[in-house]
């Protein structure tokens, strides 16, 4: 068992996102889609912890999450390579030398750039590069990759696959194109306060 939903309800006013659902998401990868305003983002925030809002139980046996989100996470005046090592520190990371070279190529050895002239896909590596130097046991991406060129998307598409055995990885995107993720991920459907299995790989 990995995320197991005990009779979770879950409401906006009068708009029911979960209904008494019981629903267990294993180890793997999943896409999880709806249609705007279904409920994706809350699901994530509730499996998280960062929304207690809702009725039943949320159960896991893994407890080292990362969550991302599409706010950015840097800070100003510091360059890229400064925001790495300000994460490194917060999560108690002390990277190899094989990962910092990953680190350098997945943002194009742009490191010392500024992050107020970061573009918007630079900054939004900052969170993801975390998946390289770090084994997280559930791993929520909520549009993160929405911003990224196709080669960034292929790198993080090859960790989150090599590590598909080990952690839960959920994540939601409405552009994302990259077949080596999707030939690798389940789709979970949250739709009318209900969640689907919409395929299970072969």
């Amino acid at each position: 068992m990995s995320i197991e939903l005990q009779c979770c309800t879950k409401k906006f006013k009068k708009d029911i996102i979960l209904d008494k659902i019981n629903f267990t998401i294993p180890t793997g990868i999943f896409q999880l889609t709806g249609r705007n305003g279904a409920g994706k983002s809350t699901l994530l925030k509730m499996i998280t912890g960062l929304d207690k809002d809702y009725s039943g139980n949320i159960i896991s046996n893994k407890k080292v999450i990362l969550y991302l989100n599409v706010d950015p996470i840097g800070v100003h005046p510091f360059t890229i390579r400064e925001n790495l090592e300000i994460l490194w520190n917060t999560f108690n990371i002390s990277p190899s030398r094989k990962q910092i070279t990953k680190i350098n190529d997945f943002f194009d050895g742009k490191l010392d750039v500024s992050y107020s002239k970061a573009s918007t896909g630079m900054k939004a590596k900052l969170g993801l590069s975390l998946i390289f130097v770090k084994d997280w046991e559930i791993i929520l991406i909520d549009e993160t990759l929405s911003s990224l060129d196709s080669r960034s998307i292929e790198m993080v598409a090859e960790k989150l696959v090599q590590i598909k055995d080990k952690a839960t990885i959920i994540y939601v995107s409405h552009s994302l194109v990259n077949k080596h993720l999707d030939d690798n991920s389940s789709n979970i459907l949250i739709k009318r306060g209900s969640l689907l299995w919409e395929n299970t790989l072969s």
